[in-house]
């Protein structure tokens, strides 16, 4: 390893541990440097930016560059790859299809997915567009929605009905979807397909916005009432709020 680079790399994880910041001793100290040495790489830091120094007390702590640093991964994490692991855990523990989905012009997007290894179960594709307020993961996704963001959708995509269960009135769709964001999952009781019955939760990036929603689907008959108000909800939670840790959601 290059030693310098160490150091300075050493410097970053002992202040990351700190967020009062230390003093450029106790930093020394900490990491086995002479002062002279660690003065040399933190003023180096504090010129790109990576440390900031507390002009009253002296001591030094991470800079806001380190921030944007940060915020370029996470910018840039494939959300398929981040929740792969999340997917296939769903899909050995229920048994039922899993998808991975997203928001795109007003429609949920299926972007991923688990197949279920049982022989009747739902039809799926990735790449399948569908309306939001009809679908799981679409409910998910709108929870998240301003309430003029949510009356422009109503107003350019309408509320069309699937099925005898579908939402078509916008009062009774706000209502669910602020039950929604109390429970943390949405459930699709038949509303876009007759006889398929879903759950679906919310992911969040790092500054805690809904970037995508997963989902369990499956027959009514397979997917009972009680299995999705129970292990199922426990089940994509934990998944959900795996994979919005792994996005820096906190």
């Amino acid at each position: 390893m290059v030693q310098s680079v160490e150091r300075t790399l050493s410097i970053l994880e002992l202040l990351g541990k700190h967020p009062d910041g230390l003093s450029m001793t106790v930093l020394a100290k900490e990491i086995n440097l002479a002062k002279s040495t660690t003065h040399r790489l933190l003023n180096t830091l504090l010129v790109k930016g990576y440390v900031q120094q507390d002009h009253q007390t002296g001591y030094y702590a991470l800079g806001t560059q380190c921030l944007v640093l940060a915020s370029h991964l996470l910018n840039n994490m494939d959300i398929r790859t981040v929740a792969k692991e999340a997917l296939h855990n769903l899909s050995r523990t229920t048994a039922e299809v899993v998808h991975l989905c997203i928001h795109d012009r007003n429609e949920v997007v299926y972007i991923d997915k688990v197949e279920s290894k049982q022989t009747l179960r739902m039809y799926s594709q990735i790449g399948r567009r569908a309306y939001m307020h009809c679908t799981g993961v679409g409910k998910v996704l709108l929870a998240d929605f301003e309430p003029d963001e949510l009356d422009q959708y109503i107003k350019e995509q309408g509320l069309p009905k699937f099925t005898g269960t579908t939402i078509i009135d916008s009062d009774r769709l706000q209502a669910e979807l602020t039950m929604i964001k109390e429970k943390g999952y949405a459930i699709d009781e038949q509303e876009h397909e007759n006889g398929i019955r879903c759950i679906a939760a919310p992911v969040f990036d790092h500054e805690g916005k809904v970037v995508a929603a997963i989902s369990i689907a499956g027959p009514v008959e397979r997917v009972t009432k009680k299995r999705v108000n129970g292990v199922l909800a426990k089940e994509i939670l934990e998944q959900s709020n795996n994979i919005s840790s792994k996005l820096g959601y906190i």
